[in-house]
This record gives C-alpha cells, structure tokens and sequence, in this order.
C-alpha cells in the first residue's frame, strides 16, 4: 500500500491560528489595562478639583472673617461698631492674667497703669478648660467664665463660645463725655455671617481666638492678634464629599479704649479734717460734753437753715454731724495716747491712728452707755463711729515768733474807744474801754475786766506777734476780718460773755502757740471761744462752761468741766495726712482695633 506524504502548508495554518488567539488576547489585556489607567487618573484629578474647592471655600471664610472685623470693630465706642470688652482693671488700675470679672477680658501686658506702675511682663498660657481644643492654645488673653479664665473665642456653638454675650463699656464719646455703650450682638453677628454660610457649591464655618493685645509702647505702635480657622465643606445633596480646614492669623494696630474711673491715690498729703485733733490724749473724764458742727459759711451755728444744705446738715438748722474727734496716738510724758470720752453727746466720728487691738489699751475708749449719738430720736454713739489704723498724723512745727524791739508798756482803761498808737510795745494792758489794736510785733497783751479789745482789718487778713496773750473771763475780742495770730510762751484766752460780731467766721481767725517748754493753752471759763486754736508742742486745756466753735489742734487736749465743741467744718487745720483721697482720671480702659490683615496661612486636607 502506499502512503500519502502530509503537506507542510496545513501545519503551518495550525500556527497561525495559535498565534492570532495569543495576540488578540495580549491586546485585549493591554486595552483594559490601559482603561483601568484611564479611570483611575479621571477619579485622581476628580479628587483633587473637590479638595481644591473645599481649600477656596476654607479661604473665603478667612477672608471674609477679616473683613467682617474690619467692618464691624470701631476705633472707639462713640463710632457706633463694636470695640472690646473692658480691660479688667484691679483696685490698683493693673490688669491681671489670674483674675478677672464677667464681661472684662484679663491680660498682661506690660504697661503703665494710671499711676505708672508697670505691670508684669505679657505671658501666655493655655485656657482653664481644655475639653475644647481652643482652649489648649497658650494666649495672653482670657474671660472669666463660670469662675474660669477661659481664652477668648468667637465660634459656632454656646459650648466652645467664651466671647461675652453681652457687655458693657464705660468710655467717653466723641466730645470726652462720659457714656455707656452696651453691645450684645457681637456673637450674634458673628455667627451669622461667618458660621454655615453658603460659598459656591459648599460652606464654610470660622472660629476666631483672641491670641495677644500688645498696647503701644513709646517707641512702637500696639497690636492685637486672632487666630482664624476656617473650615470648608463641599457637599453633594446631604452628603460632604471634600473638606478643608485654613488656620490664619490675622493682626491690627491696636487703639486704646479711654474712660473716667474714679482712683484712689495714696501720695497726696491733705489737710486733716477739722475737729478736736491731738497728738496724744483727748480726754473728757466724766464731762457732760456735745460735740457737733456746722458750717460758719452758712451762718451762724444752729441758726434755720433749709434742709439738706450740705453732707452731714441735721434737720433744718446750721448744725452737722462733723463733730469729730482723732489722736495719732502718741505717748507724751509716759501716758498713751488714746481718745476717752465718758459723758455727753458726740454727732461726729472718732478716728485713732493705731490700730484696735485684741486685747489691751483701747485707742478709743467711749463710753457707750453714755455718751450718744443723736438725741431725738436717741441713739447712742456705737463701735461703728470709731475708725482705727488711719493713716499718721503730721503736726507742722511754728516758726519762731519775734519779740518786739521796745521795751515801753501801754496802759488803757478809759471807757471810750481807742486805737492803740503806734509804737514798739512790749506790754499792751487794757482793763476798760474798747481798744483796736493793728497788727504788728508785740510782747504781751493783758485783757481785764470790762475791756475789749478789737484785732484785724475788713478785707484782709491781719498778722499779729505776741510774745503772751491773757484774756480774762467776760473780756471780749472782737474780730473785725480775718487774722493771724502767734503766740510764744503764754496763751489764755477767757470765755467771753457773747460773740457780738460774728461777722468774721471761726474758720478765719487762726491762733498758733510755739510753745514747746512745757506751757499750757487755757481756753474758756464760761461764755464762748472762737477761732482755730494750733499748739503742737503743747496741751490745750478747755475749761468748764464753755460754747467753743472752730476747731482744735494740739500736743493733747483736756477738757475740765461741762461744755459744748462746735466744730467749724470750713476751718483748716495745719495738721495734714497722707490720704487715699478719690479722684477722677481719665485711663486706658481696654484696647479695640480695626482694619485687619492676614498673615501665616496654612491649609490642611480633611
């Protein structure tokens, strides 16, 4: 049999189809790679279109927070826009970064309060509370905020908001009057236009954080910082598809915020209040006494006179409740001094320089039981008339008192009137008569009897130099305009029978005794005693039965029998003090700030 040979041309046909399966199959893994690629870049740059959107609607937030500042903070209250809470001030008029008031912001900043006292060095440090992450940013800012000093933040929820709600500032407008602005839509405003607003197809969200508020200084402008972080959303319906979060600072020159606050100073020396003054003791023993006062600028003491004439005025008469009492306390010749009164009526306040102490001495000793406050209705005086630890008594020494030049006396008791001739008298002794006397230098004036005597000028203030003044009982001094009157070794004035001329006030006749050799100061004796009696280097003893009005100053003061002290509230004693006397400054109340810029952006994709 023979065999057919199998031709070469159908195998190589077999190949080719083996061939085309392979290829066609490496092509088609070729294109779906090639389209998986495709699909993969077109959901890449997807991507990063969404994240660039949710980056510039993170941006307008910033930039719109910015200008919302700029819009809505003013340089001062008077403009109408909003400025900051009120610095919190102490009662030293310093800021605090450990304490503050509802309402205020707490900061330190290194300035100079009202009295140039500088305070401590700006610091930062996070918020009392850290549950939000606002609150763990160091600031030199805070507000008190349920007891906590929180740090300041604008933001969209009661829970991460410290800014007050509602605040008030006491500031001065356009024309320096002093005036209260009350804002209570900062928050509000704040989220209405900077939390879930509309921006292209998403939304943004802001949080502010007050960062720093540096006042100026002397060789630079102050600034206030925020930090800005805004959020961007993009949402397709109610679902977010990309987000952003920008955080920015953004800075103004600061301006102050100025106001009138009422400040205590503790540097200036005053006069000390009218009244029976001492160095030492004033003592009333068992004396039935009424101390009380009036004003000599009114009229006469106790005269009618409409109610509520002035502080102090008691019903519808010349007569106040300043009838004070004060010692600074010292010990003189081995006995403290302390204030005893024991027996009367006292309508003003005792004041001791010490302090009361808890167990010993007393400063005050007044006994409550009978001595009164006001007598109708009754009321006796209490612990709460009595004021201890003021502050130090100064008692200003007199200069020395010249001696005339003559050695001639001068006698006059006719019963006429009569001006002393001029001369240099060494010893002026009148017994009858009215007899006017210019000032001048003398030696001593001795006034008996029947004999008045008239000192001082009308309009002016008259200087008289006695080297010893003696006035006996029912002697009268007229005074015909205010006077000067210094005394050096010896001073006795009598208790005149009647004030005839009241036309010269106590408060303008000033009698100073030099003193200082271990003298006494004898005033009264019955009738009355005018003037404001100085003696710092001695005692003043005030004899029974006596109307005094003016005012007293002395080494110490004793009083031997019944009497009345009505104290001149217009008379000025040399006596002065160091006081913490109230008045109005104008101060930096808090700093505000406008036109703000942006710096220091950095964005983060959620």
């Amino acid at each position: 049999m023979r065999k057919t040979p199998r031709s070469a041309s159908r195998n190589e046909k077999g190949m080719a189809l083996v061939t085309t399966l392979m290829l066609s199959l490496l092509l088609s893994v070729l294109i779906g790679g090639m389209l998986m690629a495709s699909t993969s870049d077109t959901l890449i740059g997807s991507n990063d279109v969404r994240n660039n959107q949710a980056f510039y609607i993170a941006e307008t937030g910033v930039n719109r927070a910015a200008g919302w500042f700029t819009a809505n903070f003013g340089s001062s209250p008077s403009t109408g826009l909003f400025v900051l809470p009120e610095k919190y001030l102490d009662s030293s008029f310093l800021g605090s970064n450990t304490a503050g008031a509802s309402g205020k912001l707490s900061y330190t900043t290194g300035e100079a309060n009202y009295n140039n006292v500088n305070e401590a060095a700006p610091y930062y440090k996070p918020g009392a509370s850290v549950t939000a992450s606002e609150q763990a940013i160091p600031t030199s800012v805070k507000t008190l905020v349920s007891s906590n000093l929180q740090n300041v933040v604008l933001s969209d929820s009661d829970s991460t908001t410290t800014y007050p709600a509602s605040y008030t500032v006491d500031g001065l407008n356009a024309a320096n009057v002093a005036t209260t602005y009350t804002f209570n839509t900062v928050v509000s405003s704040f989220r209405s236009n900077l939390v879930n607003q509309t921006a292209g197809d998403g939304s943004f969200t802001v949080k502010a954080t007050l960062i720093s508020i540096l006042p100026p200084t002397g060789t630079g402008s102050g600034m206030m910082t925020w930090l800005l972080q805004s959020q961007g959303l993009l949402k397709r319906g109610s679902t977010t598809i990309a987000s952003a979060t920008i955080t920015a600072y953004m800075s103004a020159l600061v301006t102050p915020v100025k106001g009138n606050r009422t400040v205590l100073s503790t540097t200036q020396v005053v006069n000390a209040e009218p009244g029976v003054v001492a160095k030492g003791m004033v003592g009333f023993n068992a004396n039935q006494v009424t101390i009380d006062s009036y004003k000599s600028s009114k009229g006469a003491y106790g005269i009618s006179l409409a109610a509520n004439s002035y502080t102090g005025q008691i019903g519808a008469y010349n007569i106040g409740s300043r009838g004070d009492v004060r010692s600074n306390n010292t010990t003189i010749n081995g006995v403290y001094g302390y204030i005893n009164i024991t027996n009367g009526v006292v309508t003003g306040n005792a004041y001791a320089t010490d302090p009361k102490p808890a167990s010993g001495t007393d400063p005050i000793t007044i006994d409550s039981s009978k001595v009164q406050y006001t007598q109708s209705p009754s009321v006796n005086f209490d612990d709460t008339h009595k004021y201890y630890g003021q502050n130090p008594l100064t008692f200003p020494d007199i200069d020395p008192v010249p001696s005339p030049t003559g050695s001639a006396t001068y006698n006059y008791n006719t019963n006429a009137n009569a001006t002393l001739p001029a001369g240099n008298w060494n010893t002026i002794n009148a017994s009858k008569g009215k007899l006017t006397v210019p000032g001048g230098t003398y030696g001593t004036l001795n006034l008996s009897a029947q004999a008045k005597i008239v000192l001082g000028t009308p309009g002016q203030t008259t200087t008289y130099n006695f080297q010893g003044f003696t006035s006996g009982s029912q002697t009268q001094i007229i005074y015909a305009g205010p006077v000067v009157i210094n005394v050096n070794t010896s001073l006795n004035v009598g208790g005149q029978g009647t004030i005839s001329d009241l036309s010269t006030p106590a408060s303008a006749v000033h009698w100073n005794f030099k003193g200082g050799h271990g003298e006494v100061v004898q005033l009264g004796g019955g009738g009355a005693t005018v003037g404001v009696f100085y003696a710092p280097n001695n005692e003043l003893d005030m004899a029974g039965g006596t109307d005094f009005y003016g005012a007293i100053a002395a080494q110490s003061v004793q009083v031997k029998g019944n009497g009345s002290f009505h104290i001149d509230e217009d008379a000025v004693l040399p006596v002065t003090t160091t006081e913490n006397v109230l008045i109005t400054a104008t101060i930096t109340i808090g700093y505000t700030a406008s036109n703000y810029s942006l710096w220091r952006i950095t964005q983060e994709i959620d």
